[in-house]
C-alpha cells in the first residue's frame, strides 16, 4: 500500500514542508526522492506519447520537460513559497529569461521597480532589447512612478524582494496593487527570501516568484539552479488582450488553447511546455537531489546566517574605520520600517559596508582576512566577501559586500577585528 507524505498545505510549518513536501513514498518504502537519471520515459503506445507531448495527457515523457526527481523539488518549492506550481531551471538567470519571454514578445516592455543584481540588469539592458523586449527602470520603487511607467505594452512589473545592491526591502503589497489595477502581474525575484523562509511574496500579492537556488537554498552554494513559482492567482482571463499567447490556438500544440486546459496556471504551463521545451535550460536530476537535501536544513541554516549577519552589522556600525553599513535589519536602513513589515522571522545573511579610507579598503581585500575569503557567490556556509564592479564617479568606491556564514559569530567578528587593525 502506498504511503503519502502529509499534505503540503498551510497546516504544516515551514520547517516540516522543507523536509517532506512533494514526495510520495512508493510501495518500496523509499524515504528520499530517487535520482531518475533518464532522459526519456516509456509510453503505452504511440498515441499516448503524442498526447503527452501535445499536453492532452499527463505523464513524464522527456527530462527536459519534466523529470520525477526534479518534480519533487518543484512541488516542495511551490509549497514553501505558497504557490500552486513550479518549474525548475538550470540557473536563476534562466528562470528570469524564461519568465520574461513567456510573458513578453517583441514590442513589449517590463517595468523594473527596484535596483537589480548585475547579472539581472545585464539581461534587461543588453540581452532582451535585441528581442524587442525593453525595460523601464524605476529603481527607487516609488509607487506613483511605477504606475506612470505601465502602459498598454507592459507585460509585468518586476522587482527584487530585497534589492541586491542596496539591500532595501520592496513594498510588495503596494506594487502588487498598482500592477493588478493596471492589468499586469507582479514578478518578484525572491532569492533573498531564502525559499520563503524569510519572506513569501505570494502572501503579499505577488503573482510569480523566481529565484536563484545556488544562493541560500543549496548547501554551501554548490548547485547552479533556478526556480519559477506560479501563484495561480493572476486573472489572465480578465486581461486576455494583453496575453493572447494563453488564449489563441497554439501552433506548437496543434491549436490547443492553453487557458481552456490550464486556467490560471497557463503561465507556468506555457513556460514548461513551450519555453522550456524549445530552449532547454532544464535542471538535471542530480542537482535536484542535492537541492532537496539543502531544503531539509534550510530553516536551520538561514536562522544562523541571519543571526550572525545582524550581529556583525551592528558590530561594524560601531567601528571607527567603517563608514556606512547596509543591512535590512538595521534601524539605520532607510527602509527599515518596510523590512519590519515583511520580514517577520529575520533579515537574511547579507550585508555591505564601506571603509572611510581607500588604503584600508585595498589592504582589507588583498591580504588581511584569515577566515573570511573572497567569492563570486553568496548564501553558503562560509563567510565570504564579494567585490563589486567599480565605475567612474562611483559614490562608494570602498563598498564591500559580505555573505555571512554559519561559523561562530565570535570567530567571524574576531577575523574582522584583526583585519581592520
Amino acid at each position: 500500500m502506498a504511503i503519502s507524505t502529509p499534505p503540503d498545505g498551510p497546516s504544516l510549518h515551514f520547517e516540516t514542508v522543507g523536509v517532506h513536501a512533494g514526495l510520495i513514498r512508493s510501495e518500496n518504502g523509499v524515504k528520499d526522492a530517487p535520482i531518475y537519471a533518464s532522459t526519456s520515459f516509456n509510453f503505452n503506445n504511440s498515441a499516448h506519447g503524442a498526447a503527452i507531448f501535445n499536453m492532452t495527457a499527463e505523464a513524464f515523457c522527456y527530462s527536459r520537460i519534466g523529470n520525477p526527481t526534479v518534480d519533487v523539488f518543484e512541488k516542495r518549492m511551490a509549497a514553501l513559497e505558497h504557490g500552486e506550481a513550479a518549474l525548475a531551471t538550470s540557473s536563476g538567470q534562466a528562470a528570469l529569461f524564461m519568465t520574461t519571454t513567456a510573458l513578453a514578445q517583441a514590442g513589449s516592455n517590463i517595468v523594473v521597480a527596484s535596483s537589480l543584481s548585475e547579472s539581472s540588469a545585464n539581461q534587461f539592458r543588453h540581452r532582451l532589447p535585441p528581442l524587442g523586449i525593453t525595460a523601464r527602470f524605476i529603481e527607487n520603487g516609488q509607487i506613483n512612478h511605477v504606475e506612470k511607467a505601465i502602459d498598454e505594452h507592459t507585460k509585468a512589473v518586476f522587482v527584487e524582494s530585497i534589492s541586491s545592491t542596496d539591500l532595501l526591502m520592496s513594498d510588495i503589497k503596494a506594487l502588487a496593487a498598482v500592477a493588478h489595477n493596471l492589468g499586469v502581474p507582479l514578478v518578484v525575484d525572491n532569492t533573498a527570501g531564502a525559499g520563503g523562509f524569510l519572506l513569501r511574496p505570494i502572501d503579499h500579492g505577488a503573482d510569480i516568484v523566481i529565484a536563484s537556488a545556488a544562493e541560500w537554498l543549496s548547501i554551501s552554494g554548490l548547485n547552479s539552479a533556478g526556480i519559477i513559482i506560479d501563484s495561480g492567482r493572476f486573472d489572465w482571463a480578465k486581461n486576455k488582450s494583453r496575453f493572447p499567447q494563453f488564449f489563441e490556438p497554439s501552433p506548437g500544440f496543434h491549436g490547443l488553447k492553453l487557458f481552456e486546459k490550464f486556467g490560471n496556471l497557463s503561465f507556468i504551463s506555457f513556460s514548461r511546455a513551450a519555453i522550456m521545451r524549445d530552449t532547454g535550460p532544464c535542471l538535471n536530476p542530480f542537482e535536484a537531489f542535492q537541492l532537496l537535501s539543502g531544503l531539509e536544513t534550510l530553516s536551520v541554516r538561514i536562522e544562523r546566517n541571519s543571526i550572525n549577519a545582524l550581529q556583525l552589522a551592528i558590530w561594524l556600525e560601531s567601528h571607527e574605520k567603517i563608514g556606512n553599513v547596509g543591512h535590512p535589519g538595521l534601524a539605520s536602513n532607510p527602509l527599515y520600517h518596510v523590512s519590519t513589515k515583511y520580514l517577520n522571522r529575520n533579515y537574511g545573511g547579507a550585508l555591505y559596508f564601506t571603509l572611510k579610507s581607500s588604503e584600508d579598503y585595498f589592504a582589507l581585500i588583498t591580504k588581511k582576512f584569515k577566515l573570511v575569503s573572497p567569492s563570486g557567490s553568496i548564501g553558503g556556509s562560509k563567510t565570504v566577501f564579494i567585490l563589486r564592479e567599480h565605475f567612474e564617479g562611483d559614490p562608494e568606491p570602498t563598498r564591500l559586500y559580505v555573505s555571512v556564514g554559519l561559523e561562530n559569530i565570535k570567530d567571524i567578528i574576531a577575523d574582522f577585528e584583526q583585519a581592520l587593525v
